[in-house]
């Protein structure tokens, strides 16, 4: 696995993990209810949004994989029948 998509995940967990201790107040307790919940959710959701940028970017590593398979094995039959 690449080490920037390593990267990604741990980023992904430590942020929504930072969030959720926001919104309790265990990571933040001075600030006010409101604040505190404001920028827990914004943590948790940025989470949220780098885990799911984390899954697409494997969906679309897989997929350029088997589109140059496929891509190779069409060209393997192409020169399959030309020689023939």
């Amino acid at each position: 696995m690449k080490p920037a998509l390593i990267i990604n995940i741990v980023t992904s967990v430590v942020v929504t993990v930072v969030g959720i201790l926001i919104i309790f107040g265990v990571a933040a307790p001075g600030l006010s209810l409101n604040l505190r919940i404001t920028f827990g959710v914004v943590f948790a959701a940025y989470g949220v949004y780098r885990f799911l940028n984390f899954l697409s970017k494997i969906k679309m590593q897989k997929y350029k994989e088997d589109h140059e398979r496929i891509e190779e094995a069409k060209d393997e039959l192409l020169k399959k029948k030309i020689k023939k």
